[in-house]
C-alpha cells in the first residue's frame, strides 16, 4: 500500500524552496536596481519594476508562513519525517541554512535604507 505522506523530506525541501522564492519575490522591486547600480549599469530600463511593489506584503506573509510550516514539520509534526534521502540532521541543517537567506531577502528593503543612513 502506497500512501503519500505530507511529512517527507521532499515536502520539507519544497517548503523551504518555496519560502526562499517568495522572499526573493518580496524584495524583487528593490534588489534589481541595486544589482544594476553595483555593476555600473543604468537602471533606467527597470523603471517599470516598481509596479510589482504591491506583491511585497503578500510574498512576505507567504514566505514567513512557509518558514513556520517547515519549523512545525521538523519539530512538532505527529508523524516523523521520512528520512529516505536525507537524515534528520541534514534536514535541520538545510532548514537553518535556509532561514537566514529568507530573512535577508525579507528584511533587505527595510534594513538597507536604515544602514545607508547610519553609515553616511
Amino acid at each position: 500500500m502506497t500512501t503519500s505522506q505530507p511529512n517527507n523530506a521532499k515536502g520539507l525541501f519544497a517548503t523551504m524552496a518555496a519560502a526562499v522564492l517568495a522572499a526573493v519575490a518580496s524584495s524583487l522591486c528593490c534588489i534589481a536596481p541595486l544589482i544594476y547600480l553595483v555593476f555600473g549599469v543604468s537602471a533606467a530600463s527597470l523603471s517599470g519594476i516598481e509596479q510589482l511593489s504591491w506583491l511585497q506584503v503578500p510574498m512576505l506573509i507567504l514566505s514567513t508562513g512557509l518558514i513556520l510550516m517547515g519549523f512545525w514539520r521538523l519539530y512538532f509534526a505527529k508523524k516523523p519525517l521520512c528520512t529516505a534521502t536525507l537524515s534528520r540532521t541534514q534536514m535541520l541543517w538545510l532548514y537553518w541554512l535556509t532561514v537566514p537567506i529568507v530573512l535577508a531577502f525579507q528584511l533587505y528593503p527595510f534594513v538597507l535604507p536604515w544602514l545607508l543612513e547610519v553609515f553616511e
